[in-house]
């Protein structure tokens, strides 16, 4: 007799293991008690033909049968398309409303039967996705085409020869004619050479702003602003014209508020008569024009509004030089050609025109 116990359910399953004769009394016994005789038919075959056995068998075929019929179901659905016919109608008996065209919410008027729910088409998604990448290359476009005037008047500008030619693409050209006169007779005239023009739209600006990438690969500031004959450049920006020139500034040491175009950046140059450290703010300044030219400190008293003026557009900078128009002045006291006072900050930046008074 075989007894094997079930781990969980502690059921005990009997096989029984004999010939086909019961044991007798007149059997050879053994020390031990009985003698092992081998029975007759192969015991995996008696094994096979206990009732448990027979009952999981059937039970597993019954499963594994079950579960390739579903597979198979699934299958033939998913290739029918029949799955979203089945989840329209789920949708539809938990409480969601059937989506139907206005012919039908008609119809439901003078029919009592039922609306039949659309099902949604893929395809709608596509066209939605279409449009939306449509609209966004046509704003793109736009934005392109808004930028090409302005850049075609930056790109004749600087390809003008000369004085006369150069005006024509100039914003307010009889007030900065004389100055263009002034400044050229310095400084040569000509076409600029460039290897290419880079755009940059900053928002709340009346102005396009460009950066032209020279031969040398030096970048140099160009505003283009509308006017009533067009975009035109603003010339005293793409110069970065100043009252004076930045050496004769050093040397001449004006005592009255001069407009400089200027890199700024902050400074701890605390010295002689500017060495009120608690005090002062201290910003080192050089041209705009010729960055590697000998700075120049400007101060302005702690805690006033330029002082805080300065701070915002100084900070504003992410940690490079910050384009300032400014107006400076030397003091008297001081004896040093490198250290005025900032008086005023004219404007973040070099454009000082505004757009409402081109001309």
């Amino acid at each position: 007799m075989l007894q094997v116990s079930g781990r969980e359910s502690r059921i005990k399953h009997k096989a029984l293991l004999m010939g086909t004769a019961p044991p007798t009394d007149s059997m050879p016994r053994s020390d031990l008690g009985c003698d092992p005789r081998q029975l007759p038919g192969d015991p995996f075959e008696r094994m096979c033909s206990d009732p448990e056995i027979l009952r999981a068998r059937k039970r597993f075929f019954v499963a594994a049968g079950s579960v390739l019929g579903l597979a198979m179901l699934a299958t033939f659905f998913q290739m029918t398309g029949m799955w979203s016919i089945l989840g329209s109608k789920m949708a539809g008996e938990g409480g969601q409303l059937p989506v139907s065209s206005p012919d039908d919410a008609a119809l439901s008027h003078e029919q009592s039967a039922p609306l039949k729910p659309s099902v949604p088409k893929p395809i709608a998604v596509v066209e939605s996705i279409k449009k939306l990448s449509f609209r966004a290359a046509s704003q793109r476009n736009q934005a392109m085409t808004a930028n090409s005037e302005p850049q075609l008047a930056l790109e004749k500008f600087l390809a003008a020869p000369t004085i006369e030619e150069k005006l024509a693409f100039v914003v307010n050209p009889k007030a900065v004619e004389q100055q263009m006169r002034d400044f050229y007779a310095n400084h040569p005239v000509g076409v600029v050479d460039y290897q290419r023009i880079e755009s940059e739209v900053k928002s709340g600006a009346s102005f396009i702003e460009f950066r032209v990438v020279l031969k040398d690969g030096t970048k140099k500031f160009a505003a283009v602003v509308p006017s009533p004959d067009g975009p035109r450049v603003d010339w005293p920006s793409f110069v970065a014209l100043g009252d004076l020139e930045w050496e004769q500034m050093r040397q001449d040491r004006p005592q009255k508020p001069t407009l400089m175009r200027v890199l700024a950046a902050t400074s701890t140059h605390f010295t002689g008569y500017f060495r009120d450290a608690k005090n002062l703010r201290c910003v080192q300044l050089v041209p705009a024009g010729n960055p590697t030219a000998p700075p120049v400190y400007g101060y302005v008293p702690s805690g006033t509004d330029l002082d805080k003026d300065l701070d915002y557009w100084l900070r504003s900078s992410g940690g490079k030089l910050a384009p300032l128009t400014v107006k400076l002045c030397y003091s008297p006291m001081a004896m040093e050609n490198d250290q005025v006072w900032i008086t005023e900050l004219v404007v973040p930046g070099w454009v000082t025109i505004a757009s409402s008074s081109s001309k």
